[in-house]
This record gives structure tokens, sequence and C-alpha cells, in this order.
């Protein structure tokens, strides 16, 4: 490099001192040139700088002995603007550098600098010279298996908390801690203790990997416990599971039926078809899980490991959540390990402990020191130093003792190490890469075999990396045990069915950073090629795993395809978590392929899709950016078919989100596309959105319109084929909708004939949302009513299904109708409670739509409740939220129930009762709200007769028993 040199340590080969070398290089270099004698008054001058990190090494450049190998990364970028800064004749070096090496130099600071190249100023030292003095360093890593010591306390704790379990007090010990704690260890040492006692053991293991595989640690403690394999018939595959599933099912049929559809096992008419909506399957899913280990716990005491819930997928933890409610009536331990930055969701429970795993006392490091030696002692300044350098994590503990033992610097002599001479300083690094490493690089061999397996994952099969390693069987099974008996990786089963995983991840990382970028791409194909041809469950069942082997490989579209087809998998299960994740996924994917019609369409179409899985979480915000992106690609490629679509579902969400305006706008667009296209679905799905825009505000002539007509364009027999469930969905809520608007006009006989027609539909399709929502038509119409009982009947169903199905967005509108009942019959703790959970769930989704009337609903609860203040309080926010939405109908409930509050109040303002009562009946006469003018006439009959206007109260009275008498109604509560 002209004048230049450039050196890396650690390349080829890595050693766990590399950063040391180098700085004894730089010094020795420093002193070296400065006593050259060249017999010329100018001598030679040197700057030396050193930079320390994660470098990837690329293929050669330059030419014959110019040649050198690419370097990609910031590190060599530091290293030589360090040297520019350096004097004549010194050493400097960035902060990992000296991290790495404190002690073993003396340093002065320089401070920090600004350097070229980085946006922020770097601290930079000199060296100055050797010292024989050593400092810590701390190195935290992941979960590993290490000498029981210093836990004797937390290991009496989960013996005890066994016994409450295993006596019928079911109990939940969370175990928290940081990486290489030692939290499997001890869960570990427990099934040691407990291997005499009669009891049953189910272990399920979170993956870094599969954060977005719906149910993975179920699935995969399945597959694992029935002994699947690839080669099994699906006759085989079905045998095994029935006889897992016998052990803990009473239902055996439906149970195998249900997993055999988890796990993607053809049953080819072996069991009833399920026919099961996404709700349906994921909730029979949860049952199933549950009751498979209810039915494990009655048998025997159960012993439940849930390992490294900081990496569960949200569909697990929803299990999870599931399992914990019902664990205290069950005989059975539950022990869930996480790390700190984990939120548990289950403490402050009588049956649930926390336990957090502290670092160990050096007094307890030099006994682990002693167990991992087998008893053989190391020389004392071997040990001290050790523990020094540990700062009590029982991983690095274990990894830099072995490290020792391995380095070839002691021999044993009766019965104990000894150094055969003096002791070379150890480098502790930042984190345990460069000690992995060094011991990877011991055998060439295992160390390709170990970046192969690193490339497929912290989990392989010796036939997955069979297939991929492309060597001899006996150089493979070699290099896997060597890996083995160093105890980087351990195994279970002998091959060809063994299974392996890395001790922890960090010996993954490690194998994986080593290797070039055209290898891991090279490796990343050659997985996703066996795994496509070779392994049809992870194809058909995990896509997404597929997928991230073709990201890597760089075959973008493909990933994107797969990325696509694993979120609808995951929609169909409604783990809307799940497919918004891997939707996200594609679209990025998609994002980087050249544009082109076909990609152009099929990003409208994920985006679409992952419309469907935004608004069941009510995540409205990101949805509408979502839809709004769609809309921008629909109108540039001038695809009117996917443009009126998406139209459609933009008035939906920003109706949701408040923007009656902007939803019309977009409603009315998508229609008028429909009808240029003469397409029947495509009219009638703009006719649904417009028909809940028009209810929304107040137009309910309208929006019957527009619900009828769709109903008119989905009559009962169209739909068949791809657009059915739609049409069966429209023939419901068109009816809800129907009836909502009905209700609001006071003609109840016909919205009672339609509410009846919707419910029944929806029973037989037995899916939640239509059910949750004809739940909340019916259940309003028997509020303005003033059927309370009917009302609560109705109601109380929904909202549960709204819970347990995972539905926030519905939340809120149920929730209100349900607290007024209740609150009108005299229940007001339980309204409250609902209300201030209705206001809550829909502040957390931006639920817009609708909320002042929940506003309103939530101050006549308080005004039933006594709670004047209160009440008032969120009238005023319910009329000022109607007005800026533009829903005229609530805002004319919230001006009488100002009215009612206003006129009963202590400082009682009976002009202003007045003006607020006629506001609310001139908007209730202009759209046609006979309820509400019935209501309104009451509050000024009493508010006439107060003032003395006797006649005049009368006369508000009768006309107000008069409309109620033609709607067939009692009077209505005020």
């Amino acid at each position: 490099m002209g004048d230049g040199v450039l050196a890396y340590f650690g390349y080829p080969q890595a050693h766990e001192d590399d950063a040391e070398r180098a700085v004894r290089a730089g010094l020795t270099l420093v002193r070296t040139i400065s006593n050259l004698d060249f017999g010329i008054d100018e001598g030679l001058q040197v700057r030396i700088g050193i930079a320390t990190g994660v470098v990837v090494v690329g293929d050669l450049r330059g030419e014959g002995e110019a040649q050198e190998p690419g370097v990609v990364g910031e590190t060599p970028n530091l290293a030589s603007r360090l040297q520019t800064l350096a004097e004549v004749g010194t050493v400097v070096i960035s902060t990992s550098t000296q991290r790495l090496t404190a002690g073993l130099f003396d340093f002065r600071d320089l401070g920090l600098v600004s350097v070229k190249g980085f946006g922020e100023a770097v601290r930079v030292w000199q060296v100055l010279g050797s010292s024989g003095v050593e400092s810590s360093s701390e190195a935290l890593h992941e979960v590993t298996l290490t000498p029981i010591v210093g836990r004797d306390e937390e290991i009496e704790l989960l013996l005890r908390r066994w016994q409450r379990a295993r006596n019928g007090e079911g109990q939940v010990v969370l175990l928290s801690g940081e990486p290489g704690i030692g939290k499997s260890r001890l869960t570990t040492y427990l099934e040691e203790q407990l291997r005499f006692e009669p009891h049953d053991r189910l272990r399920y293991f979170c993956s870094r990997r599969h954060q977005e595989s719906a149910f993975y640690p179920f699935i995969s403690q399945l597959e694992h416990m029935a002994g699947l394999r690839r080669d099994d018939t699906a006759e085989q595959r079905l045998d095994k599971l029935e006889a897992v599933l016998g052990l803990g099912a009473d239902n055996l049929g439906g149970a195998a039926a249900l997993v055999a559809a988890l796990l993607s096992i053809p049953t080819d008419g072996r069991y009833p078809t399920l026919n099961l909506t996404p709700q349906q399957y994921k909730e029979r899913t949860l049952r199933t899980i549950i009751a498979r280990i209810k039915g494990l716990a009655m048998r025997q005491p159960l012993l439940i490991l849930f390992e490294d819930a900081h990496w569960a997928d949200p569909s697990s933890l929803e299990a999870l959540d599931h399992l914990v409610d019902q664990i205290a009536t069950l005989p059975a331990l539950l022990i869930v390990s996480f790390r700190p930055e984990f939120s548990s969701r289950w403490t402050g429970r009588s049956e649930v402990t926390l336990l957090t795993l502290n670092r160990l006392h050096p007094r307890q490091r030099a006994e682990m020191i002693e167990r991992i030696t087998l008893g053989k002692a190391l020389p004392r300044e071997v040990t001290d130093r050790i523990i020094e350098h540990t700062d009590g994590i029982p991983l690095f503990v274990e990894e830099l003792t072995r490290m020792v033992l391995e380095s070839g610097v002691l021999r044993e002599q009766d019965g104990r190490y000894v150094l055969d001479g003096p002791m070379p300083p150890l480098a502790i690094p930042m984190t345990l890469h460069a000690s992995l490493m060094a011991r990877l690089d011991r055998s060439s061999l295992a160390r390709d075999v170990a970046q192969v397996a690193a490339a497929i994952g912290r989990r392989f099969s010796y036939e997955l990396i069979s297939a991929v390693a492309s060597m001899p069987k006996e150089r493979l099974e070699d290099a896997l045990n060597h890996l083995v008996n160093a105890e980087l990786v351990f195994r279970r089963g002998a091959p060809p069915d063994a299974e392996y995983t890395f001790k922890h991840a960090l010996v993954q990382d490690a194998a994986y950073s080593s290797m070039l970028r055209d290898r891991r791409q090279q490796l990343h194909a050659r997985i996703a090629t066996e795994l496509e041809n070779h392994f049809a469950h992870v194809r058909e069942q995990q896509p997404e795993i597929l997928a991230e082997h073709c990201a890597q490989a760089g075959l973008t579209e493909k990933a994107g395809r797969l990325w696509w087809r694993a979120g609808h998998i995951s929609a169909e299960r409604a783990a809307h978590r799940e497919a918004s994740v891997l939707f996200e996924k594609a679209l990025t994917a998609y994002a980087a392929l050249p544009s082109s019609p076909d990609i152009l369409g099929e990003t409208i179409d994920i985006r679409w899709e992952l419309n469907h899985s935004l608004y069941p979480l009510g995540e409205l915000a990101r949805d509408r950016e979502n839809l709004r992106n769609a809309k921008h690609l629909a109108e540039g490629l001038g695809d009117e078919v996917r443009l009126s679509r998406v139209l459609s579902r933009f008035a939906f969400t920003l109706g949701s989100l408040g923007d009656l305006v902007g939803a019309a706008e977009a409603g009315e667009r998508a229609l008028a596309l429909a009808e240029r296209r003469s397409d029947p679905d495509a009219k009638a799905w703009a006719s649904m959105m417009l028909a809940r825009i028009r209810y929304g505000r107040g137009d309910y002539e309208r929006a019957m319109g527009h619900a009828r007509r769709a109903l008119d364009l989905l009559h009962e027999d169209h739909g068949l084929g791809p657009q059915e469930a739609y049409a069966r969905f429209t023939r419901v809520n068109g009816r809800i909708w129907l009836v909502l608007c009905l209700a609001e006009l006071g003609r109840f006989d016909e919205a009672a004939v339609l509410g009846q027609q919707a419910t029944d539909m929806a029973q037989g399709m037995d899916e939640p949302e239509e059910l949750i929502f004809a739940g909340h038509g019916v259940g309003r119409m028997h509020l303005i009513q003033g059927n309370l009982d009917l009302a609560i009947e109705t109601l109380e169903p929904a909202l549960s299904m709204c819970k347990s199905a995972e539905f926030p967005i519905y939340l809120p509108r149920i929730a209100s109708c349900l607290g007024a009942a209740y609150a009108l019959m005299g229940r007001t703790d339980e309204a409250l409670f609902l209300l201030e959970e209705a206001v809550r769930q829909a502040a957390a989704s931006n639920l817009a739509f609708g909320q002042s009337l929940v506003l309103s609903i939530f101050g006549r609860v308080w005004q039933c409740a006594g709670g004047q203040n209160e009440a008032l309080a969120h009238a005023r926010d319910a009329i000022d939220l109607a007005r800026a939405s533009g829903e005229r109908g609530n805002e004319a409930w919230a001006a009488c129930l100002l009215g009612d509050l206003v006129s009963d109040g202590i400082a009682a303002a009976p002009q202003e009762a007045d003006n607020y009562y006629r506001m609310a009946l001139m908007i209730a006469r202009d759209l046609g709200m006979r309820p509400l003018q019935a209501q309104c006439l009451y509050g000024l009959s009493r508010l006439q007769k107060m003032g003395g206007d006797k006649a005049l109260g009368e006369k508000s009275a009768a006309d107000a028993t008069s409309l109620c008498r033609e709607m067939g109604i009692k009077p209505l509560p005020g």
C-alpha cells in the first residue's frame, strides 16, 4: 500500500489474544524502526493505528505479490484514520482495542477526536508501553449448560413450587436472567432432581428464527414427541400423531384432524372435514393445545418448561396466556424462562413467582472452575485471572476455562495442572467471539461443517446437513463428533436420525460471521434447494423458513413470494400479528425488485392482504399508510380492478379513523369505478363501505339504500367460488347496517326481522366476526328500544367472543352498549368498568368511528352513578368529537345528554338545557331519529314543567308518548 502496511490479526486464523498481538507488534515496530541506522541524516518514521472489530473478508484483489484480500467493514477505515492522528513513533488505538487489552499495557487517553468518515467523535488512546497487569471485561452470552454452582436458594424455591404443584396447586415460575447466567442449567438440574418421581415433562423451545411462525414451539414439540420422520408416509405420520395425542386428548379424532392440518399432514378422509374459518381454526388450536396439557396433567404431575419466551411468536404467547389462566387448578409447574428485556404479563398472581438469577460470587466462580476441570486444580494465577475476567457469568467462566485447557499452555502433573513456562496473557474479548473462533479454527474440517450448520440455523438435522455439506459420510461424522466432543454442539439421537443444536447462539454467530458473503449465499441457496425439493413439510408448513434462506441467497423475488404465502397461511389461522410481519417482509423484498406491472400488481395484492391482518389488530394508522401506498400503485398502473378494491378498504379505514369526508370520497370513487366496469362484486363491496360511512354521518336513509343495493347485488345464489366468503359476510353485515339505521329511525319491527335473519346466518356460518357484529347490531337495537334484558342477553356473548377471538376493533362499541344497559338496570359499577375498557381500547387503536357515541354513553353511565362532573366532561367531549368527525346522529345523542345533565345538575341552567334539547331535537327531526326525538321531548317536558309552563310541558310529553306509541315501544328512560 505505497509507503504503508495493512496487517490483519485474526485472519486467516483467529486467536483469543489477537488484539494484544496487534498492539505488541505495533510497539515492537515503533521501537525497532526508531533504532535502525541507515547512515543518512533522515531516519525512517512510523505511525501506527489499530482498531478492533468484526469485518467480512472477501476475495483477493490486485495482482501478483500485491494481491490482498478485500475487507468490508468500518474497522480498517478507523485504523487508517487513527494512523494519521498518531504522532511519529507512537501507537494509537481505538476504544475497542483498549478495552480488550486493558491492563496489559499502559495508555494515555487522548480524548474524543473527530475522525473523517465517522459521524460521531471517537475516543482515542496512545499505547505507552507494556504492563503486567490485566483487568476484567464483560461477556454476556446465550443459554448454555454449565456446572450448577451457587444456586442452592433458587433450587430450593423450585422444589417447593414443585411440591405445591404436585399437590394440585398449580404454579408458575418466571425465570429471568441475562444470557449465559444459567437459566437452562437450573431447569435441567430440577429435572435431574425429579427423575425418580412419577411425573411427565413437556419442553417447548422458542426460536429467534421462528418469531413469525405461529405456534412454532408447540408444533416443534409435537413433531419431536411423535418422532415424525420426513420419509414417513402420511398414514404413518397420522398413526404416530394419534399415539402422542392419545396421551392427553379425550376427543382424539377432533384433535388429530386439527393438529394434522397444523402440521400439513394429508388425512385422506381419515377424519371429518374441518371446514373452519381462520378464527375458528385459531381458537380450536388454542383449545387443543391447552386440552392436551390439561389431559397430561390429570394423569400425573406435569413439569412444563417454556424456554426463551423473548423469542416466542404472538400466537404461542396467547396460548401461554390461556395456560397461565388455568394453571392454578392443575397439578403442574410451568417454568417460563426469558431475558430481562422481555416484559412478563403474568406477575402479580398468587400462583406466579418471579425468580431472577444473579451473577456468581468470586468464591462460586472458583468452585465452578474446579468442577469444569474435574477436580484437577489449575495454577493459582490462572484461576485468579479467570475469576477476575469473567464477572460472574457462568457461561463466560466455562468458556474461558475450556479455552485455557485447550490452549496447550498447561500440562497435567500429579493430578493437577501446571504451567510449562510463564503464563501468556489472556486477551478477554468484549464478547466470546474471539474465544469461540479460536476453538473452531483448531480443526478446519470442523469449522467448515460448523459454517454449513450455522447457515442452516441453531438447530439442524443430520439429514439436512449431510445433503448440504456435500462431503463423504465419514468426514462429516468426524467433524460433527469433533464439535460435539468440544461441547460446541449438542447431539440428540444417532445418525441418520440425529438432531444437533449449537450450544448457544454465539457459537452459531461466530461460525456464520467467519464466512465470505459469496459462500454464505451459496450455502443458503443449497439449503433452500434441499428444503424445497426434499423437505415438503417445511415447504408447505413453514414457507417463511424457506423464504429466509432464499433471501440470504439473493433470491429476492422467490423470497418475497414465499413470505407472501407464509403470511397468507398465518392469516388463514387468524394469527394476524405473525401474518402482518410476514407480509411486511414480502413487501420489503418486492421493493428491492425491478419495477414491472406484474411486480407492482402483486405488491398491491400483498398490501390488500396486509390490510385484512392489520384491521382486526386495531392498527388503523399503520393500515391507512398501507392502503394509501396500494392506492398510489394502482393509480400509477391504471389498474381499475385493484384500485376499486383498494379504495373500498381505504374508505373503511378512513372512516374508522374518523375521516368520514375522505372515506365518502374514496367510497364514491370506488363505486364509480365498479359501475364503469359493470362489476357486481366490486359494486357490492363499495356499497357496503358507503352504507357504513353514511350511517356514521347520520344519513340513515342513504345508508340503507347502499346496504340494500349490496344485498341485491349479492343475492343468495351469488358468490360461488372465490368470492363466496365475502358474499356470505356481506349478507350478514348488510342486514346489520339496516338494523342499526332502522333502530335509529324507530322502525323496530323491520329491524327485528332483519336482525333475526342476520343472527341465523351468522350462527350458520359459525364465524366469530359475523356473530360479534350481529350481536352488536341487534343489541344496540334492543337498547334504543328500551328492552334492556334482551340487550344484555345479546351483547354479553358478543363481548365475550370479541375478547376471546382477539377483535379489539369491535370492543368499544359492544362494551359501551352493554355498559349502558347495565347502568340503566342499576349495575353501575360493572357499567363503569366496561366503559373505561371501551375508551381505553378505542384510544389504543386510534378508532374514532362511533367514539363520540361511546363517550356519550360513558356520560350517561356516570349520570346513573351520580358522577355529575364526570358525566358533563364526557358529554362535552362527545359533542366536540361528533362535530369534528361529522357524526350528526351522535352529536344529537350527546346534545340530548347535555340537556339532561344541565337541567338536573346542582346548578341547573334551564335556558342552556333548553338550547341543548332543541339542538338535539332539530338534528333528530332532520335525520328522522324518532326514538331520540321522543327522548328530547320528554326532557323538554320536564324542563318546561320545572319552569312553570305546565301546559307546554304536557304537550311535549304527549308528543313524546305519541311517538313511542307509533314505534311500539315503552317510554324511554331518561
